[in-house]
């Protein structure tokens, strides 16, 4: 059966999903799961996607993801085909280890990210296996996290780098009543499903959203489809960000100008800006270290790769992630600056 395409965007965001050829187990043991979180930490870095939630099952796995460059395709084939290739030489076992395409539901707008979350961490007390279990049971297996980012939501002490906590800012600013109003969140479902949820979730096999947003998104897909098996995802625009978007967000929080960045030398007060507008117009911008290299300060671009292993040290992954994702919310999304 021909494959619908996919939509991709700027900022897009999808529930995706991906599971074992015929339903087969895909995680075996903890080695298994840390070099999939391993492979995903570095496709996330290489293609500049935001991570907001995950959860690994033994054989299938979910992840909300925001592209901040309209590359979906591309992080999923890298991701899948890493993983596929380490799982066959490890467990010696040929063929397929993912059951065909991946499935990604593109989610309108912000208004599902909250209970998405929801959703994807209760996954480990909501297999058919836990259905038997207690509830004082089925929350013991939800607080030892297993393989999710449910950990980092609750204790600020078990964050992880690769994800993007912004969704508790819904629940508090303070970190630890945040963690503590979201752990009460989730558990109001442990015994019940989000039946508003499920019955969006039922709607469509390409959206998340209200019934107006699926019947566009579905009668747009299927204009699309030429009937072919190699119909191709449909990106719009272009994906790479603009670069004057990268400035305005790193000097806004940074507390500098635009024109700071963009001054040579080291004596401009806006250092470690500077340092991260590079490595996020090198992610993220699709331009060359050399084109870079002219507009921070006209140095070249072997100056920016010795700037750039020079500053990796100084530059947090979670800090670069709340950037990435800053900047794909940006107001200034569509324009061309």
């Amino acid at each position: 059966m021909p494959r619908p395409p996919r939509k991709q965007f700027e900022g897009a965001l999808y529930h995706v999903t991906s599971r074992g050829n015929g339903r087969a187990r895909i995680f075996f043991d903890d080695a298994d799961a840390e070099r999939f979180l391993s492979q995903l930490r570095d496709c996330l870095t290489n293609y500049g996607v935001v991570l907001y939630a995950y959860a690994l099952m033994p054989n299938h796995y979910h992840l909300l993801v925001r592209t901040v460059r309209a590359n979906l395709a591309r992080f999923m084939q890298r991701l899948n085909t890493s993983y596929a290739l380490y799982s066959r030489y490890k467990h010696a076992k040929p063929g397929h280890r993912l059951e065909g395409r991946y499935k990604a539901k593109l989610v309108q707008g912000d208004e599902y990210l909250v209970t998405l979350t929801r959703y994807i961490h209760l996954n480990p007390a909501k297999v058919k296996a836990a259905g038997r279990l207690g509830r004082a049971e089925r929350r013991r297996l939800l607080e030892r996290g297993g393989w999710s980012s449910y950990g980092g939501y609750v204790d600020v002490r078990r964050r992880e780098e690769l994800v993007c906590y912004d969704v508790l800012k819904a629940f508090d600013k303070r970190s630890h009543e945040a963690g503590r109003r979201y752990r009460a969140y989730v558990l109001a479902c442990l015994d019940e499903d989000d039946r508003a949820l499920k019955e969006v979730l039922a709607r469509s096999a390409h959206g998340i959203g209200d019934a107006e947003y699926v019947e566009a998104l579905e009668w747009e897909l299927r204009e699309r489809r030429s009937g072919s098996d190699k119909d191709r995802d449909v990106a719009y625009p272009a994906e790479w960000v603009e670069v004057g978007r990268i400035d305005q967000v790193v000097a806004r929080e940074y507390g500098t100008t635009v024109e700071a960045l963009r001054k040579h030398g080291r004596r401009t007060g806006a250092g470690p800006a500077k340092a991260a507008a590079i490595e996020l117009a090198c992610r993220l911008s699709g331009l060359t270290q050399r084109e870079i290299g002219r507009r921070y300060g006209g140095i070249s671009s072997q100056a920016v790769s010795v700037g750039r292993k020079r500053a990796k040290p100084g530059l947090r992954q979670d800090e670069l992630t709340r950037l990435t994702n800053l900047i794909s919310s940006s107001p200034q999304l569509a324009m061309k600056l």
